[in-house]
């Protein structure tokens, strides 16, 4: 009997930890490729600091952790459901990107000003909840959750390993998105106030480029 719960005790701590190693790795692998996302979060960094830019990055990975705990709840279910309407999904994804991207370019102009630059939006709160918009419209994001957490829950016999799964991806998400908004920061305190518009407007540009691919991408899938 003794011998039995020992034996059961080592196995539901292994799956913990490989439900935590593979929570990581996916957190990881959504966060770490430099899409349009990263690059306006290294933005925000550069341009309003690291207060703003890390606001911004909780709002990342909270939409990337909830993502991943309705993925772990259906698993693949509705993986196909999503998967037929990616174009439809990228087309306003992006069209929404490349707004905001005209935005930023258009703010980044008028930072020439100190009346403009002073309106430049800087609240903490107000970055947060534009990164969260922005995450939530990716349905790629989504797509990788289901396919990753449809794995996780078929090989996993406790309940304890989704949670753990999910708990690790918001971890790592989170960790990486510290990670870009303190690059920016830091780019942005060593850098004369000139250079900071001149790059401003040019990831600005960027930006609109990657919301412009993005929805061309979608219009090639539709």
């Amino acid at each position: 009997m003794c011998h039995g719960r020992v034996r059961e005790t080592r196995r539901v701590l292994v799956e913990i930890l490989l439900s935590a190693g593979a929570g990581v790795v996916a957190g990881l692998g959504v966060a770490m490729p430099l899409g349009a996302i990263g690059a306006l979060l290294l933005r925000e960094g550069l341009v309003n600091g690291f207060r703003v830019a890390a606001s911004a990055a909780t709002g990342v990975a909270i939409v990337d952790t909830a993502y991943c705990a309705v993925a772990a709840l259906v698993g693949a279910t509705f993986a196909p459901l999503v998967e037929s309407h990616r174009g439809a999904f990228l087309i306003v994804s992006g069209l929404v990107i490349l707004a905001i991207g005209v935005r930023l370019l258009v703010m980044a102009v008028r930072r020439r000003t100190a009346q403009a630059a002073a309106a430049e939006p800087t609240d903490p709160f107000a970055a947060f909840l534009r990164f969260v918009g922005l995450t939530a419209i990716n349905p790629l994001t989504l797509l990788y959750f289901v396919a990753l957490a449809g794995a996780i829950t078929t090989h996993s016999t406790w309940p304890i390993g989704p949670v753990v799964f999910v708990v690790a991806v918001g971890a790592s998400s989170l960790a990486w998105q510290f990670v870009l908004a303190t690059v920016g920061s830091l780019f942005g305190r060593s850098l004369s106030a000139r250079a900071t518009e001149i790059i401003g407007i040019v990831a600005s540009i960027l930006i609109v480029a990657l919301g412009g691919m993005v929805a061309v991408s979608g219009v090639t899938l539709g």
